[in-house]
């Protein structure tokens, strides 16, 4: 409810300023992974040529695809947010205007 009514309020503006701020959060963080996938692809073999940088190497494809896994799921997190508040927003602003006449 926009008003205070029967002990709560919800403020529709903010709570839609605030999905829009998860959206906006989701597009950087899309943007950081494709580009870090970017780094990836152009880096090749980093490593060197040591025992260390052998061991790294075998690692290195289950590396990368945890820490691009991780950036999508932190990525799907974000846009579950903002979709639960825009949810939220829109059932409030129902709720505001249920019961009553279009147009009266």
């Amino acid at each position: 409810m926009t008003q205070p009514s029967g002990g709560y309020y919800a403020a529709l503006t903010g709570i839609r300023r605030r999905a829009q701020d998860f959206a906006e959060q989701r597009d950087y963080i899309e943007g950081e992974r494709a580009a870090l996938e970017q780094v990836f692809l152009q880096e090749g073999r980093p490593l060197g040529d040591d025992q260390y940088g052998a061991e790294l190497e075998r690692n290195l494809p289950t590396i990368k695809e945890s820490i691009l896994d991780a950036f999508t799921a932190y990525v799907d997190e974000l846009e579950s947010v903002r979709g639960r508040l825009a949810a939220s927003a829109d059932g409030y602003q129902a709720a505001e205007h249920a019961g009553t006449l279009p147009g009266v």
